[in-house]
């Protein structure tokens, strides 16, 4: 997994961890008037998602991860700044959760029998192990949680060369929202942006933004291993410094 080009590349790279996932669970179901290539005015709105979430510093998160035929449930908040996070596991079927601090490289876990997020971390307990999203999609949306910040606006010109497509637009949780979908990764071998008559959303674009007037982001989905789409939505709110862990 090429974290640093990843990192480097802003939308079109978040798409390097999705590589091999194909299929459609209907999220990306487009209306009648969508796809189409982004106006101007949509690009640069797009090209803002990142750097804002970074000059958030920390956001809250509630994820919803297709995993092992489960709806796998993470609930808790990430750091843009510093690419770390802390969440709450759940998975269907088990009577215990677990707990995750993560990084760009690293997951540590431990288990949890709590019903919520609890504020400070156990002190000792932990497991650790290397991240793995390219096998494991739980391990994917923790690394494209971190990678939803960065410390600059994007190129909107070229978030239009890769194919950044406007999708329809509706409202979610009551505030109006676009919804775009992100570029061809840069490693797909058609990174050529297809003509407006002949354009047709590409199943390569395998992430989803949904984003208000503003330029905040309040849902992403991106296609995992197995072909399902995973959905991060994050909530408003301030959200606590993510702590340590031994």
């Amino acid at each position: 997994m090429r974290r640093r080009a990843l990192l480097a590349t802003g939308a079109a790279g978040l798409a390097l961890v999705l590589a091999g996932c194909g299929g459609d669970d209907g999220r990306g179901k487009q209306s009648a008037a969508g796809p189409r290539p982004l106006t101007p005015s949509e690009a640069d709105l797009m090209s803002t998602v990142r750097f804002l979430n970074y000059q958030r510093v920390r956001g809250r998160i509630h994820a919803t991860v297709p995993a092992a035929g489960r709806t796998v449930q993470l609930t808790g908040r990430v750091d843009w700044t510093t690419r770390t996070g802390y969440a709450q596991v759940r998975v269907p079927g088990q009577g215990q959760n677990l707990l995750v601090r993560w990084d760009l490289r690293t997951a540590y876990l431990h288990p949890d029998t709590n019903g919520q997020l609890s504020a400070a971390p156990p002190r000792s307990g932990w497991q650790r192990r290397p991240l793995a999203p390219r096998a494991n999609p739980i391990d994917a949306v923790l690394l494209l949680a971190l990678s939803l910040g960065a410390d600059r606006p994007e190129n909107a010109q070229l978030l239009r060369q890769g194919g950044a497509s406007w999708l329809r637009s509706e409202r979610l949780n009551g505030t109006p929202v676009t919804v775009i979908a992100g570029p061809q990764p840069p490693d797909s071998g058609d990174t050529a942006p297809p003509a407006p008559r002949t354009f047709t959303g590409s199943t390569e674009r395998r992430t989803r933004y949904w984003i208000d007037a503003d330029g905040l982001l309040h849902r992403f989905a991106a296609l995992v291993a197995g072909g399902k789409w995973a959905t991060l939505d994050f909530p408003h709110g301030d959200a606590a410094p993510i702590p340590t862990v031994r």
